[in-house]
């Protein structure tokens, strides 16, 4: 590619990034940004680590990454790659309200702490040796791209949709080997029925996730969390509640969305 096509590549990841920054801002969705980057997902990738930057420069830290599988939803990549920064963590049974967010959908994620940084072309065996504890996530996704116009490469540059993570606890292999049996509650109620993930199939995941961050970002870091498959499709918030992931029958983070309840004194003023 020629220094003229350079500099238009640049320009165009700049804009996108600036649509999906400004969509962020003001809480609502956006138009696609592949009339800018078009399909190149090497473009995509450079749109989200351009946004990531801006969150670094404004006080945020990198803290992990999301696997996603948009294969059969978008016609994409069967493994990308998002970023997780710490300003997505919040706290078990925090309160979030929906104004703060864009097109939220919630899911339970199998998640694991890295001990070890994992090399470009690492194996199942340097992938497991690498894994210091596993666990699961409530994951708030929110794209800024309109959901019904999103293609693969939005979601790419959208940091595939990542937006709020409630971590749970964390256990060792050896107390938690799996299979893991997950679902979302909504103030104690399923929102349906619980969904499996196996270990190896875990492992396979992460194998994948090595090969694409090492073609399209930086390598996988020791102390990052990953965000593996979700147990079940990521449903749209229902409206207002206690949203919880249960795992094996017992809730082990939650959300509560909704505006919170003026105390006393601000009713008396």
């Amino acid at each position: 590619m020629d220094a003229v096509s350079d500099a238009a590549r640049d320009l165009a990841v700049q804009h996108a990034a600036e649509r999906l920054r400004h969509a962020d801002s003001v809480h609502r969705p956006c138009e696609p940004v592949g009339d800018l980057i078009g399909d190149d997902l090497g473009a995509a990738y450079a749109v989200q680590q351009l946004v990531t930057e801006l969150q670094v420069i404004g006080g945020a830290r990198v803290s992990g990454r999301k696997v996603l599988d948009l294969a059969e939803t978008h016609g994409g990549p069967s493994v990308v790659a998002g970023t997780l920064v710490d300003t997505m963590v919040v706290r078990h049974d925090e309160r979030v309200t929906g104004r703060d967010l864009v097109q939220p959908r919630v899911a339970v994620r199998l998640a694991v702490r890295l001990v070890h940084d994992i090399p470009a072309g690492a194996g199942p065996a340097a992938v497991q040796a690498a894994i210091g504890a596993v666990g699961a996530a409530l994951e708030i996704a929110d794209m800024r791209v309109f959901g019904d116009q999103a293609t693969a490469v939005d979601v790419v540059a959208d940091n595939t949709g990542a937006g709020l993570v409630v971590l749970g606890p964390e256990r060792s292999l050896r107390e938690s080997p799996g299979p893991w049996s997950a679902r979302v509650l909504l103030d104690d109620v399923a929102s349906g029925p619980a969904v499996e993930v196996a270990w190896d199939d875990t492992v396979a995941r992460l194998v994948e996730l090595v090969a694409v961050v090492t073609e399209h970002g930086k390598p996988l870091l020791a102390d990052e969390v990953v965000l593996l498959d979700s147990f079940g499709s990521a449903k749209p918030l229902g409206g207002d509640g206690r949203y919880a992931a249960e795992v094996d029958g017992e809730v082990i983070a939650s959300i509560r969305l909704g505006t919170a309840r003026p105390t006393m004194s601000e009713e008396a003023s």
